[in-house]
């Protein structure tokens, strides 16, 4: 009676996941490539944000949905499906490849609240200065949204969120996507540099100021890895400038 012959068995292999230290393109090229698509591109949204109808001061919730398509959405685009990384938060053995999160890295926030808020109180004092001066208040006398009670609580929360959309625009897109070809140095001062000229048509006071802060949390955002210190010290300096114009 003859007995069939099989193979044996073998288990199937796990499935591997890349990760991205196995998927990163680390070539020159390409790394400098993606640097500069990077400034490139924000400087095109840049671009259509200072050209666009809507006045920051009058139409606040418009400016504010502007920012949140050009300063967030349009920048994730970019960085999914032209990039082709991700914003997931991880821990990479090769520091080199930290620009896979683009800062986007919320797990320390118990610590970046507290140093944050350092951060604004410290700028207390030259920002009293700088409201009293007539010209920067003249410059304001329309800027700010009035109202209070629901109105404020709505116009706090519309500004959180367009500060949220605009650090991770320079302290998360343009910061670690430049850093990836041009080196974190470059990145820190060129992003720095974007954000001061972002500033232009404010008060010269607050332009001068914005390229020197603008650097300040570059630095801050890449030791940390996360733009979220960024955008609590922006918050924190942006409402007391707001209530310091206002009264």
């Amino acid at each position: 009676m003859s007995q069939e012959l099989t193979e044996p068995t073998v288990p199937d292999a796990p499935l591997h996941l890349a990760s991205p230290e196995e998927d990163w393109d680390d070539s020159t090229t390409s790394l400098f490539l993606r640097a500069l698509l990077a400034l490139v591109i924000g400087g095109g949204l840049l671009w259509g944000q200072w050209n666009a109808p809507i006045a920051p001061g009058v139409d606040y919730a418009r400016w504010t949905l502007l920012s949140v398509w050009a300063n967030f959405i349009l920048p994730v685009c970019v960085v999914w499906f032209l990039f082709a990384q991700t914003l997931v938060p991880m821990e990479l053995k090769n520091q080199a490849l930290n620009a896979w999160n683009y800062g986007w890295k919320f797990s320390d926030w118990k610590k970046q609240l507290p140093f944050s808020l350092t951060l604004g109180a410290a700028m207390l004092p030259f920002l009293f200065l700088a409201s009293r001066d007539p010209a920067v208040r003249g410059s304001y006398a329309q800027w700010f949204p009035s109202g209070g009670g629901f109105t404020l609580l709505v116009n706090c929360t519309l500004l959180a969120i367009y500060l949220f959309c605009w650090e991770w625009f320079f302290r998360g897109f343009l910061l670690f996507g430049m850093a990836q070809g041009f080196t974190w140095p470059i990145a820190i001062v060129v992003q720095a540099v974007v954000f001061g000229f972002a500033h232009a048509g404010k008060p010269q006071v607050e332009m001068m100021g914005a390229f020197a802060g603008g650097a300040v949390l570059g630095v801050i955002a890449w030791r940390q890895k996360s733009f979220f210190t960024a955008f609590l010290t922006h918050f924190w300096i942006h409402l007391a400038w707001v209530l310091l114009i206002r009264f």
